[in-house]
């Protein structure tokens, strides 16, 4: 018997100390329907966070995946799913990492991040896209 009793604690146990992208598991409705329940998700803890992107991010005791927002000079945790709350970063937080890549059953893997073949930078798009076939 482990003695991980929590998800928490066996995230934390595995993954937040490596520096290296690592797959979740989507759990719940907030953040459909760009990200379906159960679908896995890959998350690069070395991206940085910017506004739009999909994150994980650890605040107040709790772990969210959810669209990171800045307005002015507040920032929010936005789920895409309109049923559920939009979360209001008071004091501190830690981002986890930036959701690169998305994987559903019998479906393509997405990815947000795409090498711009003209400025050498990566551009972040809102709905995933299949990676680019190499010429």
């Amino acid at each position: 018997m482990s003695d991980i009793d929590t998800p928490q604690e066996l995230f934390e146990s595995n993954c937040s100390i490596n520096s290296e992208p690592f797959a979740l598991q989507n759990l719940g409705s907030y953040m459909e329907p760009e990200f379906s329940e159960n679908c896995i998700v890959i998350i690069d803890p070395g991206m940085a966070v910017h506004n739009r992107a999909y994150a994980v991010v650890r605040y107040d005791n709790d772990m969210y995946f959810r669209q990171y927002i800045e307005r002015g000079n507040d920032k929010f945790l936005v789920p895409l799913n309109a049923q559920h709350d939009e979360i209001k970063l008071d004091g501190e937080f830690e981002v986890v990492g930036c959701v690169i890549q998305q994987k559903q059953r019998k479906q393509t893997p997405l990815h947000y991040y795409h090498l711009n073949k003209g400025t050498k930078q990566l551009d972040f798009t809102i709905s995933g896209k299949p990676k680019a076939k190499e010429d």
